[in-house]
């Protein structure tokens, strides 16, 4: 038996807007952008990422160049920058911008933790601004703050003064699996009554009572089967004919109907008129009878056959067994029993 199991994997991702506090010099004119925020595509560790930048400018200085450094340290501009382990944005390329736009990126002065976007300089606008960088290297390390000091310089390479700017951050994080297993099985009981999903059943033998030439005795019992196998169930009856000592009742070995005064043994899985006694299969499965039970007012048995079956996952069906017994007024006197075994297999 094989069984599987399925994962879905749940991702814990995603972080991004952090609005930091920027200290700058007391004589600085530079401005603090406004509605800063990063927003990774995946946060995976070392995955490549689309990273989308977010900001409005505080002013409208002119604009040469628009630095993004990412550190694992500090979003302060006076500390020096620790490049965060596993990030690489040296093969980035922007895929869109917004706002303040004609930029591209400056390659001689970008590295692997910095990005420089340049374009000849012109006033900026304090429309917000959008920039899209594809195919960055996420950091390696999870959970760890990852700050992206943004600023802008007149200079068209990153260089000089900075005017306007302020931080973002964001962290990745490892995936998350969350797993659960559905087990295979199959399902069987068996009673002289059963519940159509096997919540309940009782009984465990048939009497019936004085046999006669003159009429035909019966009885019945029921038993439901459920699978989830791929390749469904199939029910199999076992046992022998009624028997007394060496005297027996012949089981029939084709479907055939009841004929009182002859000598016979034979169960189905429908309801007759003729004796009136089972029921037609209930239930939401997909189980059936096999064709040599399926046929109302015929009957058979024999050792080992397959009753009933199912070749796909099934609800539970209640199939009751119809059970009659005739005998020929020359029929030897005893107490004729037979035990008849429901067997359920299926193919995982």
């Amino acid at each position: 038996m094989f069984s599987r199991s399925s994962y879905r994997p749940l991702l814990i991702l995603l972080l991004v807007v952090l609005v930091l506090i920027n200290i700058l010099p007391a004589k600085s004119q530079a401005g603090i952008t406004t509605n800063r925020s990063v927003t990774l595509s995946t946060g995976v560790p070392s995955a490549a990422a689309n990273h989308l930048y977010k900001f409005t400018l505080p002013s409208t200085a002119d604009i040469g160049s628009i630095v993004f450094e990412y550190c694992s340290n500090s979003p302060l501009i006076y500390y020096q920058c620790d490049a965060p382990a596993g990030l690489d944005v040296s093969a980035a390329t922007l895929s869109t911008q917004t706002g303040n736009t004609g930029f591209s990126i400056d390659t001689a002065d970008s590295t692997s933790n910095v990005i420089v976007l340049s374009r000849p300089t012109a006033p900026g606008n304090l429309l917000p601004s959008t920039y899209q960088f594809d195919n960055v290297i996420n950091p390696s390390t999870p959970g760890q703050s990852v700050f992206v000091r943004i600023w802008t310089h007149t200079a068209m390479d990153g260089s000089g003064p900075k005017i306007d700017g302020g931080a973002a951050a964001f962290a990745v994080q490892s995936i998350f699996n969350v797993g659960a297993f559905v087990p295979p099985f199959v399902r069987l009981c068996v009673g002289i009554t059963v519940a159509p999903d096997c919540s309940t059943m009782s009984g465990d033998g048939i009497d019936l009572g004085t046999l006669s030439a003159a009429r035909a005795s019966f009885g019945q019992s029921q038993f439901a089967a459920a699978t989830n196998s791929l390749n469904g169930y199939a029910v199999y009856s076992l046992g022998t004919t009624m028997t007394s000592g060496n005297n027996i009742i012949p089981a029939l070995s084709a479907p055939a109907a009841s004929f009182p005064g002859t000598g016979q043994f034979g169960l189905n899985l429908r309801a007759n008129l003729v004796p009136a006694v089972g029921q037609d299969p209930v239930g939401l499965g997909t189980g059936l009878p096999s064709a040599n039970y399926d046929i109302p007012n015929r009957f058979m048995f024999s050792d080992g056959d397959n009753i009933t079956s199912s070749s796909l996952p099934s609800d539970y069906n209640r199939m009751t067994v119809s059970y009659i017994v005739n005998v020929p007024s020359k029929q030897a006197p005893g107490i004729y029993t037979t035990t008849v075994t429901y067997l359920a297999i299926v193919q995982f």
